[in-house]
């Protein structure tokens, strides 16, 4: 894992998104209680940065149309078999904030039946 740091952890505030930028690549990070998340920032929808969104919990609601994000998966709620935002590692240490873009978080699919037969 390469970890990099991205900037002072005392800057994240609960409540809300912070917007790093690793290697060309715009990063949205979130507090959540004492959880930490990050996430790429762009909406697949319009491209609006979702560290600007609103919190509610641990899902980010984009501020341009409205589309929701679970910071725990990436998925939208309630659609666990969509395309994710991709995720990544973030830690802190002593008052540094990390993030590692080089091991994305693993997507992990919950099955919905669509009422038709399984395959064999």
């Amino acid at each position: 894992m390469a970890f990099v740091r991205v900037g002072e952890a005392s800057a994240l505030s609960p409540g809300a998104g912070l917007c790093v930028v690793v290697r060309g690549v715009e990063v949205g990070i979130f507090r959540v209680g004492e959880e930490l998340f990050a996430l790429e920032n762009s909406c697949p929808h319009a491209g609006h940065p979702l560290s600007e969104g609103t919190l509610d919990g641990s899902v980010v609601t984009c501020t341009a149309h409205g589309w929701d994000f679970d910071l725990r998966t990436g998925f939208r709620p309630g659609e666990p078999d969509g395309f994710p935002i991709p995720r990544f590692p973030v830690k802190v240490e002593g008052d540094g904030l990390f993030i590692d873009l080089d091991a994305p978080l693993p997507v992990v699919r919950v099955a919905r039946s669509r009422g038709g037969r399984e395959a064999t």
